[in-house]
């Protein structure tokens, strides 16, 4: 069971790498590819749940406080009842599927790790090795064709190859950034290479001019080192070292280099509207006012979608996104179990230096801080990263600990298995009326709007779907 179990993140490394190297479908937007892949990955994960990993799902479950299953049953319980009452009920079911699948792959990494935690490990070093180097080396060829061929370098082109928005890439960047730390550090052998690619990934941060990476990161540091003090000031420096020179080098590269050469180049400068809100103030309201005529269940989930507004078909915050969507209780359980889990997390720090748990601690808690200004609860690519590092987490905080003996109980297998076949059937129902026409979609919709509204495909808005 151990050697099928590690099969997942394999094949979870194996969707991330693919979708930063090749393009499937020349015709199909990068987010639609994105969503494809993952949709099959929760398939192997909803299938393996049934079967021969059923017991590992269980395992997980048996080390969770009897507070942490009360509130996840409070999330997927509102969730269900809040999709049952939506105008569109396969569109919220399928949002809701998908979620417990994600959380189903979050129990399963964890697992994972319990049981071969210096395979898995390596296995993830070598994964943000392959990531890291072919989103740099794509965004820096297109760079250095711009120069050679003399044309106008702009920055928003150079990450169209690897993400269909530059935000994106930003997402992703604020959850791998600080795991480049842990590796440099924990190898001195190739500690100067990691040293150096933080500084390039830096570099890019600042390309691509997002804003939430720079709020999420800075607070993330801060708050760790408030919280572990001293223990994390090696840590610190690594990362405020590399931030700085990757500073420096993106002022080089992109600012002075180009006018040397006699070229114009269009640089995003996102210094100047800082604390513009970029029309968020539009979708927060909406959203409020979805939270207050629909207080206990919301709108339905995934129905923030389902009355197109200027702005966007979510409201780049996922806290008032639970609470439109899915309603007071369940967003509170959901911040519950979040602060829950970042504090027990945190608090072997305060007695002594853990690097992995330093880095994993900053890449979640500063994807929560950007979730609060961004699209991260909702980005298939970042949906995963996301449940990769969680599940993580969650295998190194319960390293060392004793593990049951006693497998799961008839009951709950039984309980557990019903819970993947529902949320299998209800991924499958939902994604099979278009998945197989997303080009023909996405071009329909582009004949008549200037730009995508991403939700759960490229295409995001429900009622111009139906």
């Amino acid at each position: 069971m151990h050697i099928c179990l590690f099969c997942l993140p394999l094949i979870s490394g194996l969707t991330l790498l693919v979708a930063t190297i090749f393009d499937v479908h020349a015709d199909m937007s990068w987010y639609d590819q994105n969503r494809i892949g993952q949709i099959a990955l929760l398939a192997v994960t909803g299938i393996g749940w049934i079967g021969m990993w059923c017991q590992g799902v269980g395992l997980t479950l048996a080390r969770l406080p009897g507070w942490v299953i009360w509130a996840l049953t409070g999330v997927w319980g509102a969730g269900l009842l809040s999709a049952a009452k939506s105008v569109y009920p396969r569109f919220a079911l399928l949002e809701w599927a998908t979620f417990v699948l994600l959380a189903g792959l979050v129990f399963l990494i964890a697992q994972t790790y319990r049981d071969r935690p210096s395979v898995f490990q390596r296995g993830m070093v070598v994964l943000l090795a392959a990531v890291s180097i072919v989103i740099l080396v794509k965004v820096m060829v297109g760079y250095v064709a711009a120069l050679m061929e003399g044309v106008r370098l702009d920055t928003v082109l150079l990450f169209e190859g690897t993400f269909s928005n530059r935000r994106f890439f930003g997402q992703v960047a604020t959850l791998l950034i600080p795991l480049f730390a842990w590796v440099g550090m924990s190898n001195m052998r190739f500690r100067l290479g990691w040293f150096a690619l933080t500084c390039a990934w830096w570099m890019l941060v600042f390309v691509s001019g997002t804003r939430g990476t720079w709020l999420a990161l800075a607070m993330a540091y801060a708050g760790v080192l408030l919280w572990a003090g001293r223990r994390a000031f090696a840590f610190m420096r690594w990362q405020l070292l590399a931030a700085a020179l990757g500073l420096a080098m993106y002022w080089l590269l992109f600012y002075s280099l180009p006018p040397l050469l006699g070229m114009e180049a269009g640089v995003e400068n996102r210094l100047d509207n800082l604390s513009s809100l970029s029309g968020r103030e539009v979708i927060w309201r909406l959203a409020w006012e979805y939270m207050l005529a629909h207080p206990w269940l919301g709108v339905g989930p995934m129905h923030f979608a389902a009355l197109p507004n200027p702005v966007g078909a979510h409201p780049h915050n996922a806290i008032l996104q639970l609470l439109a969507e899915w309603g007071i209780p369940a967003a509170l359980a959901a911040v519950v179990l979040a602060l829950g889990g970042l504090i027990a997390f945190a608090r072997p720090l305060r007695q002594k230096v853990d690097v992995l748990r330093l880095a994993l601690l900053t890449s979640l808690l500063a994807a929560c801080v950007q979730s609060m200004v961004d699209g991260v609860i909702v980005i298939p690519y970042t949906q995963t990263w996301l449940a990769v590092l969680a599940g993580w987490a969650l295998g190194v905080h319960w390293s060392g600990q004793p593990v049951p003996q006693a497998s799961p109980s008839r009951f709950i297998s039984s309980g557990l298995r019903v819970g993947a076949v529902l949320a299998l059937g209800l991924l499958i129902w939902g994604v099979w009326p278009e998945i197989l026409n997303r080009p023909e979609a996405t071009a329909a919709y582009l004949e008549h709007h200037d730009s995508l509204a991403p939700r759960y495909w490229a295409q995001g808005w429900i009622d111009t779907r139906q």
